[in-house]
């Protein structure tokens, strides 16, 4: 049975970072759309990441050459990645 999404996902493997609570996490986006995305981050920092949470994310591994912040809400964590919702970005 085909996956029925809102928009088009499109695959890359662009740095990314990702904050949840105090903390920044280093990871990889599998593939993004204009509403959420896949993340890859490591076992460690995916079991302290719940269904649910919402977080911030950048397009970016580095703070300073990002030019947009992303409201997130994680949708799913699985071995594969953390999905999640975009809610809102900030410029």
């Amino acid at each position: 049975m085909a996956e029925k999404r809102d928009h088009q996902r499109i695959n890359c493997a662009e740095k990314c970072l990702l904050y949840h609570e105090d903390s920044k996490y280093c990871g990889a986006i599998m593939n993004i759309s204009i509403s959420g995305a896949l993340v890859a981050l490591n076992d460690s920092v995916r079991s302290k990441i719940t269904p649910g949470d919402t977080c911030s994310f950048i397009l970016s591994n580095e703070l300073s050459s990002s030019f947009c912040r992303y409201k997130i809400r994680i949708t799913r964590v699985s071995p594969a990645g953390v999905g999640f919702k975009i809610l809102e970005h900030t410029f």
